[in-house]
Order: structure tokens, then C-alpha cells, then sequence
């Protein structure tokens, strides 16, 4: 049995370095390449999404229903339901995430699966590969940020998911070329969504139907940041 039988998913055996024993014999380090982003990885990143916004399904729609339609929850596990079963259909990295997007968009409506359709759509516009490095996962998901601002003008501060959203990635980016474990590239994104969704407590909502209560949204978590946040804290979690 080899030592691919013993390395986890997207892992593959390298040889490291070359050092001397305590008997001066010549020994090879062997070491385990970092984790690359896959369809595999993919699904199972968002299989644990799935889990936990069908495990947050109330607690989501309970902070909607403070300045929104109470129904966040709902449209989230619909729209996060047609995410995991585009990744069983046949096809690369790059048509899987297309297909996600317009799964998103075609099986649910409202904004949620809108915003979500075009993020995937925009993540699949930037990748060739089957494999992508942390740098290349960084760049698929600075894409998919870039096409979801064509679908809203909403920004950091506006009581929205882009208030965890763009936080997020913008932690990514700040890794650029520093090619980090996968692990830590999502960890720095899930801690940066989290402190995004916090703030929203004491902004005021600039869109949606939030934004008629004025200075009355003020004090309230916005449903989409704090759902957006943790799904990034799931995709950490699965990347572990």
C-alpha cells in the first residue's frame, strides 16, 4: 500500500528535502502538497453550507422578519439545496459552477438567489483549470465578487451581505501571492465575513425593504451578512 492510500483528498506525496539520520545515512523528507481547490472540494464545501444553513434556518428568518420579509432563511436553503445538486451533474470545475449560478437563479427567486447566482456565474468566468491554487482560488473568487457588483450597487456600510461579503474577499485578496494553505486563505475569510456581519448591528439599511424603516433597522443584525458569514465559516471548516 503507498502513501496515496493514507493522504486525504486533494493531497498528493512530495519529496521535501533530504537530511542525514543519526547514523549519517541519507533520508528523504517526504511531505504532502497543500490542498487544491477541486470539484471535489467544491461539493463538500458546499454540502457543509448546506448543513448549516438548514440547521440556522429559523434563527435566519427571525433576523429577517426585523426589517425584511421573514423569509431569508427559506430562500437561502432553496437557492444552497440547488447549489449541491448542480455539483452531481457531469462536468469540469468551470461548467459546474455555471451551472450552479443558473440552477440558483432558475430553481429559486428573490434577490438571495440573484446576488448568489451571479457570485458562482462570476467565479466560473475567471477559472480553465480542474485544480486551482490558493491564488487561483483567490483570483475565481475576486470574479465572482466582480460580477455580483453588476447585479448591486450596495457596498460596505449598507446593512447588506455585502457588508460580510466584500470583507471576505477582501481578506483573500490581501493574501495574494503568498500562497497560503487553502485552510488559512478561508479562515481569514470566514473571520473577516464575521466581523463584517457584527457591524451591522448599528448601521442603517440603504436597500430592500429594510431601508424604509430608516433609523428603525438600526440595531438589528442584517439576516444576509450573518447568513453569508457563516457559510464562509463552513467552507473553512471543510477545507480543514
Amino acid at each position: 500500500m503507498g502513501l496515496g492510500n493514507f493522504l486525504p483528498d486533494g493531497h498528493s506525496p512530495c519529496i521535501a528535502s533530504t537530511f542525514l539520520d543519526n547514523r549519517g545515512n541519507e533520508k528523504h523528507l517526504v511531505g504532502i502538497k497543500k490542498m487544491l481547490f477541486t470539484k471535489t472540494l467544491l461539493k463538500k464545501m458546499l454540502q457543509t453550507a448546506l448543513a448549516v444553513v438548514e440547521n440556522q434556518l429559523a434563527m435566519f428568518n427571525q433576523l429577517d422578519t426585523a426589517t425584511g420579509d421573514g423569509d431569508h432563511g427559506t430562500a437561502l436553503l432553496a437557492a444552497m439545496k440547488a447549489a449541491t445538486a448542480a455539483t452531481q451533474k457531469e462536468g469540469n470545475l468551470k461548467a459546474t459552477l455555471e451551472a450552479i449560478g443558473w440552477d440558483i437563479m432558475s430553481n429559486t427567486s428573490g434577490s438571495t438567489s440573484a446576488l448568489m447566482g451571479s457570485f458562482f456565474i462570476g467565479m466560473s468566468n475567471a477559472i480553465a483549470d480542474e485544480e486551482l491554487d490558493s491564488n487561483q482560488t483567490i483570483a475565481m473568487f475576486e470574479s465572482g465578487l466582480t460580477n455580483i457588483r453588476t447585479s448591486t450597487r450596495a457596498n460596505v456600510g449598507d446593512k447588506t451581505l455585502m457588508d460580510a461579503l466584500i470583507p471576505a474577499i477582501g481578506a483573500m485578496t490581501a493574501l495574494k501571492g503568498q500562497s497560503p494553505a487553502l485552510a488559512d486563505l478561508f479562515t481569514a475569510a470566514a473571520e473577516a465575513a464575521q466581523k463584517g456581519a457584527d457591524s451591522t448591528r448599528d448601521l442603517v439599511a440603504k436597500f430592500g425593504r429594510a431601508k424604509n424603516l430608516g433609523e428603525r433597522s438600526r440595531g438589528t443584525l442584517d439576516a444576509g451578512a450573518v447568513s453569508t458569514a457563516l457559510i464562509y465559516r463552513a467552507y473553512a471548516d471543510a477545507v480543514k
